[in-house]
């Protein structure tokens, strides 16, 4: 009878029906607003993720372009692929320009990860006679704001194995954003610390994509829970339920069905149990959960009895590389490239090397990175033949391809002066220009052209001091700092004056979205529910203004409440000095906005205190998911920043209105430090006076000596 009854929740469990439909713009997947497809046979192709949880029902493309009226319409065709798979051609007319066309993508086509959409254009100008290949009136431009896609799915039944379940639960595939729901104690601050690294976990491995995190204290229907906390919560939090789990012996973590208030069980939805015996064997079952990124183990269940980090140092989160060091491009996410044909196809990867530079590098103007490459190229190029080197957008060099028989190249040293580069991301790419010396419908191989750059090319970048002026809110929409000077938070407060459900559930957003940023759990971070005192370290603020300690914001840049000195910016010209009018008032942000400041902590030079505040618990649910905006985190700058959350598009508006300080490597800095970087001219005037003294010194030891052996030499003589 039981072997009955299983197979029949199964077979329900396998129809539960849990479907969508979604339709996004084109321009969710990539950073651009359009594509060009350009040249005799151009290709542009765009990647759309497909998380392995979907069955795709129906996946359609509604394509919005535009062509050039130039082409004739008769030998001109634009070509739609699905991961190479021809699905369409559509016939490029000038006599219409302006096109949509509905696009239906066979599902067997999709394959669960990236799949490949590929728009493929044979263009001409001319029926007979000799075209040039990329003449400017052969182009065909997509719109991708007005292109969409249109998903209609289901959801597929969990698989009751962690290593299995997390990635399919934890998906960076899943689009436009992800919701997870946490059932915790959060009444004290240490089990508040549990769910946050859990958070933190939860969010690195959803990589970019936007996650929104709730907490209850109890099963939420409909998505995704984390059920962690000590063995007496979470056994009374299963039993209502009636899921009995034995006491752990030491940590726990476990998947289930999401329970429902009915008695069933919902198969596409999870509920992960993250526990322990105690408070110790908790952590470590959370530190596990965190940092659980292999599709194991296959089992439902797994106990932990300990965790170990390795040694980690300052300075090493996402993609970071460490100066004065040499790096193979291999090494750094660039494996070996041909561009072939006079467009420049690549085949075998990116022609990008994508890297990062500590936020707080003082980068100098006197130094070089350098680069040493080993390349080749074909035979039959013109003397024009040139592979050019760019450096953030900035074209840097050409290296000619000016050897008629080919060649192959070891050990090509190319110097980039350092100011080219900048904090954060940086991006290094090698785009060709092939050229030949006959007509091209001359060419019987039109790939014939063709350069391989290769992966054991070298990138080395030399030292430099870490040491920055501060505040700057951008600096923490980068990657997280100055809370990711070490990768897993260390010396990172988070400070919640009223620990009330709207806060928590911002700081846990913060924390996830400081996680992908960085690309490191963090472990080593604290969470404070009283006064942190003296705090040595740095300190992330969330709570609604009237909460806010007095003696954080006698520091504040901006005053939100009460009778304060209110700064308003000037306009200045280009060689004038920071200005600002103050205007002595009582006010306040008012509903519908957010208010984020950062500014140097009141006890401890160089350490820095974020804010994130509004006026009440619905403004700040609001401005916890605005700060998981992109469009908001590349508009924060300086030290105040006001985000209106009462529109339908967030919007945020910067200012540098506060004290300036500076900060070093290991986060405080001296007194000394900090005067002579913030007063330059002072720190010459001082070198200036320094080497005067010893030259008057000098010359006054030079002139004693001299006098002393003139004496000597005149003592001798009457003798």
């Amino acid at each position: 009878m039981k072997k009955i009854l299983a197979f029949l929740f199964l077979v329900m469990l396998q129809h539960a029906t849990w479907a969508d439909i979604l339709k996004r713009p084109l321009q969710d997947f990539t950073a651009m607003s359009s594509m060009e497809v350009r040249c005799v046979n151009g290709m542009q192709t765009v990647s759309i993720p497909v998380p392995e949880r979907w069955s795709i029902k129906k996946f359609e493309i509604n394509l919005h372009y535009t062509v050039s009226n130039a082409l004739l319409p008769d030998v001109s065709q634009l070509s739609v692929k699905v991961n190479g798979t021809l699905v369409t051609q559509l016939r490029l007319n000038r006599q219409g320009p302006d096109v949509s066309n509905i696009i239906d993508i066979p599902p067997a086509l999709l394959k669960p990860g990236y799949n490949d959409i590929t728009f493929q254009a044979a263009q001409h100008y001319l029926q007979n006679g000799c075209e040039q290949v990329c003449d400017p009136s052969l182009w065909t431009n997509i719109s991708l704001t007005d292109t969409t896609v249109e998903v209609n799915y289901d959801l597929k039944p969990i698989p009751l194995k962690l290593g299995l379940a997390t990635d399919w639960i934890f998906d960076p595939k899943v689009f436009p954003d992800a919701s997870v729901n946490l059932i915790a104690d959060m009444s004290t601050a240490e089990s508040a610390g549990y769910a946050a690294m859990a958070a933190s976990g939860i969010a690195r491995r959803f990589d970019y994509r936007k996650v929104s995190f709730t907490h209850s204290l109890d099963v939420k229907p409909n998505v995704d829970n984390i059920l962690i906390g000590t063995a007496s919560f979470v056994g009374n939090v299963l039993l209502k339920y009636g899921v009995l789990l034995d006491p752990p012996k030491g940590g726990l973590i476990r998947i289930f069905y999401l329970p429902k208030s009915d008695g069933g069980k919902d198969g596409l939805h999870a509920l992960l149990v993250v526990t322990g015996s105690d408070t110790k064997a908790l952590r470590i079952a959370a530190e596990t959960f965190a940092n659980m990124t292999l599709p194991y183990p296959g089992t439902q269940e797994m106990n932990v009895y300990s965790f170990v980090m390795p040694d980690i140092s300052m300075y090493g989160g996402r993609s970071e590389i460490a100066p004065d060091k040499k790096y193979a491009f291999k090494t750094i996410g660039m494996e070996s490239i041909t561009f072939n044909g006079l467009s420049g196809a690549v085949q075998g990867g990116s022609p990008d090397i994508s890297f990062r530079l500590p936020p707080d590098f003082l980068i100098e103007q006197n130094q070089y990175a350098k680069l040493v490459l080993n390349f080749s190229y074909g035979s039959g190029m013109m003397q024009d033949s040139a592979l050019d080197i760019v450096v953030n957008g900035i074209r840097v060099q050409d290296i000619h391809l000016n050897n008629q028989d080919g060649a192959y190249i070891s050990g090509y040293k190319v110097q980039i002066p350092t100011y080219l580069f900048k904090p954060g991301e940086n991006v290094i790419s090698f785009q060709p220009y092939l050229n030949v010396d006959h007509a091209l419908c001359k060419m019987v191989n039109i790939n014939m052209p063709f350069v391989s750059l290769y992966k054991n090319s070298t990138l080395y970048f030399p030292s430099m001091p870490h040491f920055v002026q501060m505040p700057k809110l951008e600096l923490f929409t980068l990657n997280g700092f100055p809370f990711t000077r070490w990768p897993d938070g260390y010396k990172t407060l988070v400070y919640l004056p009223k620990h009330d459900d709207a806060s928590i559930d911002t700081a846990l957003n913060l924390i996830g979205t400081i996680t992908q940023k960085n690309g490191f759990p963090l472990f080593g971070l604290k969470i404070a529910y009283s006064d942190p005192g003296d705090w040595d370290g740095e300190m992330l603020v969330v709570g609604e203004i009237g909460s806010l300690p007095a003696s954080l914001m006698k520091n504040a840049p901006l005053q939100p409440q009460g009778v304060a000195s209110i700064s308003y910016p000037v306009s200045r010209g280009w060689d004038s000095d920071r200005t600002a009018v103050v205007s002595k008032q009582q006010s306040g942000i008012g509903a519908g906005t957010g208010l984020v400041m950062e500014f140097e902590s009141p006890k401890y030079k160089g350490r820095s205190v974020i804010m994130v505040t509004a006026q009440d618990a619905n403004d700040m649910r609001t401005l916890g998911d605005a700060l998981l905006d992109p469009g908001i985190q590349a508009s924060l700058f300086g030290d105040v920043s006001l985000i209106r959350l009462d529109l339908p598009k967030y919007q945020a508006k910067s200012v540098m209105i506060g004290k300036i300080y500076s900060t070093g490597q290991n986060g405080g800095i001296s007194a000394v430090d900090a005067f002579l970087y913030d007063h330059t001219y002072l720190f010459y005037a001082l070198v200036a006076a320094i080497i005067i003294l010893l030259s008057m010194v000098g010359f006054l030891l030079m002139r004693r000596y001299r006098k002393k052996r003139t004496k000597v030499t005149s003592d001798e003589k009457r003798e």
